[in-house]
């Protein structure tokens, strides 16, 4: 049997925990001014000393939104998620996931 589960998401402007529940990582998109990059990381956990999901990635501010989706589907997260973002300018992250 197939059912459809709706993707929770999550909007993060600094970095921050997305769930501490057991979880889904389904998708990313990034969004930033067009002037500072952004550096991101996702990780299994509430914290950064967990395993990494997303590994730690710069995103060129200048290519104006062509790596702003980060394809990530079906990345289980049993200890939450958890983002971490630096940038020096504004930058938005919205991660969609679903409670396991």
């Amino acid at each position: 049997m197939m059912y459809m589960v709706e993707a929770q998401s999550t909007k993060l402007s600094s970095s921050g925990i997305v769930t501490s529940a057991n979880s889904i990582l389904v998708g990313v998109q990034i969004g930033m001014d067009a002037t500072n990059d952004l550096t991101l990381t996702i990780y299994n956990g509430v914290d950064n000393t967990g395993t990494e999901i997303l590994p730690t990635n710069q995103y060129d501010a200048s290519a104006l939104g062509l790596n702003g989706v980060v394809m990530s589907y079906g990345k289980h997260c049993p200890n939450g998620i958890y983002v971490e973002i630096t940038c020096s300018g504004t930058a938005e992250v919205v991660i969609d996931w679903i409670r396991k």
